[in-house]
């Protein structure tokens, strides 16, 4: 047969990583089977090695078979099992490539300084203890801290030089207390020691976790609130951490101030009034009058005494009765002493 009067094919195979000219000589092949390079080299138009060379590559693609002779002859592999078993390679090895996926993420999510931009930190109290400190010695601005129980890094029978020598450097402390925070011993006095220090406290009735960030740039949060001793999540600048500094700053606009006197007393800062409807309803909630006394004291249905109960929820951001009666008679004796 004349291999030189057959058309060219237009290459179909390079997805399959076959080049131009091993498909030549693969199509060649499948109509000539058994050629030598000798007898390619002038109808693809080039020389007997590249031929061999292609033949080679083809081998090893499982395309070709190259004889034994001293002047080899080739032939080719059936398209079906050719492909098949190439495509089964290929799949192996794209397979392998997404075994790479998980890697190449955490390369992703490190900093510029090489280091993770998330990091989970042992359930150790020596290893948390070490990047708490660090937390207030490298801060240069601000402090972030969301403060409730249970404790265990920071309690107060625990020296915070750091921070103490944060606060000197003129880092400003921003800290949303829990009330849940003030019953606990110890801790009205290391709170007013912080504020006759210049930090800034609010009190805020709930909030989600607990959590401490550094210049918007390095916070600690432990991964379970209610196991302190349990691993903690170390993060560096990434939109988690902004979306956290985000919520942060909206917990910070819903919260009271909260203020100490030398006695360790406290008060909540804001002596706004209640609405008329509900300033009557502030003594029966913090004498702990249930709903039908009270109601038939205010002259209300028990209904209507339940939507207003309500309303003073809403206004004292209290989740239970016992923290709108606690609240409300916090902000009702700051009232007081605001007008005396």
């Amino acid at each position: 047969m004349d291999l030189s009067a057959e058309p060219k094919a237009t290459p179909s195979l390079g997805m399959l990583g076959i080049t131009a000219l091993e498909e030549q000589v693969y199509r060649s092949l499948l109509r000539v089977p058994g050629s030598t390079p000798e007898m390619l080299a002038a109808p693809l138009g080039c020389t007997a090695a590249a031929i061999h060379g292609a033949a080679l590559g083809l081998e090893a693609k499982g395309f070709a078979t190259i004889g034994p002779e001293q002047q080899p002859r080739l032939f080719p592999s059936p398209p079906d099992i050719a492909i098949e078993s190439l495509l089964l390679h290929r799949q192996k090895e794209l397979q392998q490539s997404r075994l790479a996926i998980a890697d190449l993420q955490r390369e992703q999510m490190s900093t510029a300084e090489g280091n993770p931009v998330v990091e989970i930190i042992d359930a150790d109290p020596a290893a948390q203890a070490q990047p708490y400190a660090q937390s207030h010695s490298r801060a240069v601005s601000e402090v972030l801290c969301l403060i409730r129980p249970p404790f265990l890094v920071s309690a107060p029978n625990k020296g915070e030089n750091s921070r103490a020598e944060a606060r000197k450097r003129g880092v400003r402390y921003r800290n949303i207390v829990h009330p849940d925070t003030l019953a606990l011993p110890g801790w009205p006095e290391i709170l007013r020691q912080d504020y006759e220090a210049g930090e800034e406290l609010r009190l805020l009735s709930d909030f989600p976790f607990k959590m401490i960030v550094a210049d918007r740039e390095l916070g600690l949060l432990p991964l379970k609130i209610e196991e302190p001793q349990g691993p903690m999540l170390l993060l560096r600048r990434s939109a988690v951490l902004d979306a956290l500094c985000e919520l942060f700053e909206t917990l910070w606009q819903k919260a009271v101030p909260l203020h100490f006197a030398a006695d360790n007393s406290y008060s909540i800062g804001t002596a706004a009034a209640f609405p008329s409807p509900l300033d009557a309803m502030v003594p029966l909630l913090a004498a702990g009058v249930n709903d039908k006394v009270a109601a038939e004291r205010l002259g209300m249905s028990e209904r209507t005494f339940m939507r207003r109960i309500d309303a003073l929820y809403q206004s004292l951001d209290a989740r239970s009765r016992f923290q709108a009666g606690w609240l409300a008679a916090l902000r009702t004796m700051d009232a007081a002493k605001t007008t005396g």
